[in-house]
This record gives structure tokens, C-alpha cells and sequence, in this order.
């Protein structure tokens, strides 16, 4: 019996469930209904919907490994590239369809592009998604998207959220302040939906080359795992 692909078989074990589906429903509906409430709706709802991805897209892969639910894909493998390539954006659809469905719904109110398709927002979007599913691979479940809000939240706590707003607002000064708005901008990257969306070439490549690394680095360690399985508890 011949394997299913990587894709076709994480289509199955990551593929939502009903609760999940319901919620994502129920985010999309109020993600709708504040941004018709207010002229900053639309900007929350993106937070809203941003917070949402972090949670979904941390799918976790370790926890999943050692209990042998990955056995049908990596036994006899030689190759766990496409696994992993196939794991990584088969975590972020769930998101990405609420997104770019928020972003249409947008674009048809205001007649206006949304800023969930403008390259701050989809950057923004991409990065976040990266990141929290390379940190929730080792370790777990949802954790790589609590741990990114824990992070937000110590950054608000302490003041620190105005400081990247304004590292971010000087991005063409010089090498030096660039570099500070790449780095404002990887830190807190909500501040990318400002300015109707539009960032700096330099800072959108600088932040996209720091999301391919990260992608590659989870791809590396899914290659890279081997751990004895353990018996169900």
C-alpha cells in the first residue's frame, strides 16, 4: 500500500474540528460586527482575528510524534522536507481563510482595499503565523500562540508598545534607524497595520527574510526530531 502524500495526510489530522469550525465562524461574525461599529472596527478585528491564528496556528508537532499519530507519513521516509513543508502551511490555512475572508468582507463595505491584503497586513499576518508554529513544534499545542500574547502583554505592561510604534514610524533615516524599525516591527508586529498597510521596502524584506529563516528553522527541526514513543496515557 502506497503512502498518502504529506499534504493529503495532514489534511486529515490537522483539519479542524466542528468546535473549531463553530469558533472560527463565530470570530468571523464578530470580527464583522465591530468593524461596523466604529471607524477603528476594522482595525480591532484585524487584532481579533490576528489573536485567533496565533491560537490555531500553534498546532504543535513533538507531543503528536512520541504518541505515533505521525507513524503512517515518516515510516520509511527518507525525506521529511515535504512533511515538514506540508505541516507548516497546512497549520496556517485555518487562519489564512478567515483572514483573507475578513479582508473581502472589508473591501466589499468600504469599497476600499483592505489592509489585511496590503503587504503590512499580510505580512503581519505571515510572520505571526511562522513563528508561533515553529515555537508550539517542540513545545506543544497552543503554546507557541499563549507564549506570543504573554509576550505582547509584558511589552503593553511595561510601556514598551509606544516605544516600537515610534522605532517603527522612522524607517528611512538611516542604516541604523531601519534597523531599529526592523526590529520594532519583528517585536510587534501589529505596528505593520498602521499607515494604512504600506511598509518600507527595507523593512518588508528585512521582516520577511526573518520569517522564511524562522520557517526554515522549523522545518529543520521536524527533520531533525527523533524521540522514543510513549504509551498512551
Amino acid at each position: 500500500m502506497n503512502q498518502p502524500s504529506p499534504f493529503r495526510f495532514f489534511s486529515v489530522i490537522l483539519r479542524p474540528g466542528r468546535a473549531t469550525m463553530a469558533a472560527l465562524l463565530a470570530v468571523l461574525v464578530y470580527a464583522t460586527y465591530l468593524a461596523s461599529m466604529s471607524a477603528d472596527g476594522f482595525d480591532q478585528a484585524l487584532s481579533l482575528i490576528l489573536l485567533t491564528q496565533l491560537i490555531v496556528a500553534s498546532t504543535g508537532y513533538r507531543d503528536r510524534l512520541v504518541r505515533g499519530h505521525f507513524d503512517a507519513i515518516l515510516a520509511g521516509r527518507r525525506r521529511r522536507e515535504p512533511v515538514a513543508l506540508a505541516h507548516a502551511v497546512l497549520s496556517m490555512v485555518p487562519g489564512l481563510v478567515l483572514w483573507l475572508t475578513f479582508g473581502a468582507v472589508q473591501h466589499l463595505v468600504t469599497s476600499h482595499r483592505s489592509i489585511a491584503m496590503m503587504p503590512g497586513g499580510l505580512v503581519t499576518f505571515a510572520y505571526a503565523s511562522v513563528v508561533v508554529w515553529a515555537l508550539s513544534l517542540r513545545l506543544g499545542r497552543n503554546s507557541g500562540g499563549v507564549l506570543w500574547v504573554f509576550v505582547a502583554f509584558v511589552l503593553a505592561g511595561a510601556g514598551k508598545v509606544h516605544v516600537l510604534r515610534e522605532a517603527y514610524g522612522t524607517s528611512s533615516a538611516s542604516l541604523m534607524v531601519t534597523t531599529r524599525s526592523i526590529a520594532a516591527a519583528l517585536a510587534f508586529p501589529l505596528v505593520m497595520l498602521g499607515n494604512d498597510g504600506y511598509v518600507e521596502p527595507t523593512v518588508l524584506l528585512g521582516v520577511c527574510t526573518a520569517a522564511a529563516v524562522v520557517l526554515l528553522s522549523g522545518i529543520w527541526m521536524i527533520v531533525r526530531f527523533d524521540a522514543p514513543l510513549k504509551d498512551p496515557a
